[in-house]
């Protein structure tokens, strides 16, 4: 095999692709403009690494109930939609380190008596989007409430201005941004203190992450 010609460039490796999940329908975390482009936060955040990598970057969305099962299944390289750091997800992919943390809120309709506690809570029906760290955390320590689950944190928010549930649990920027700081929450608020990840680290996390496979 010849010899390269003396101060022949080497040849150019090729450009590392990466491919986004997200359930963009989490502002201000992840949500789609009027157009279909999906921003946000933490789609910021990836934008800037994959600028640092020079990496082409794509971005798709992803409904959060399959979000770690299409992971698995290679139909994207990295979950970028606000996913809290908890040991059971430890469990099936790992994590970057923290990104953000927030608190999550209890709202329900301006001037709402009701006791953000168990006892406060019982019988009540609370909204919660299905299968995040705020639904685990109301199965466990609400036992005696009447928890309804909704695929998006949007439709548990239309339900709660329906009167068709009297609370919802949620991420504490997210239901602010996303819903009291809107028209359409302008008639409700927050009821007792946030609940921070402290309250329960197993289930609430330790903030935020993206989330790869584990043999990435």
């Amino acid at each position: 095999k010849p010899a390269a010609a003396p101060g022949a460039a080497p040849a150019a490796a090729a450009p590392l692709n990466i491919r986004f999940g997200s359930d963009a329908a989490y502002a201000p975390f992840e949500f789609t403009t009027p157009s279909g482009e999906i921003t946000g936060f933490d789609i910021e955040i990836a934008k800037a690494m994959c600028e640092e990598l020079k990496a082409n970057c794509t971005f798709q969305n992803q409904a959060w109930d399959g979000i770690i099962p299409s992971l698995l299944a290679k139909k994207y390289d990295v979950i970028a939609s606000a996913m809290d750091i908890t040991p059971e997800r430890e469990k099936s992919v790992a994590f970057t380190q923290k990104i953000w943390s927030a608190p999550n809120k209890f709202v329900a309709k301006s001037g709402s008596t009701v006791q953000t506690t168990s006892e406060g809570l019982k019988g009540k029906l609370i909204g919660v989007q299905q299968g995040t760290s705020q639904d685990f955390y109301l199965t466990k320590h609400f036992k005696d409430a009447m928890i309804k689950r909704y695929k998006t944190l949007e439709d548990a928010q239309k339900d709660l201005v329906n009167k068709r549930v009297e609370v919802v649990f949620a991420d504490g920027v997210t239901i602010t941004d996303g819903f009291l700081k809107t028209p359409a929450g302008k008639d409700f608020a927050q009821i007792g203190a946030d609940i921070s990840a402290s309250a329960d680290p197993e289930l609430l996390g330790r903030g935020t992450g993206f989330a790869v496979r584990k043999e990435d």
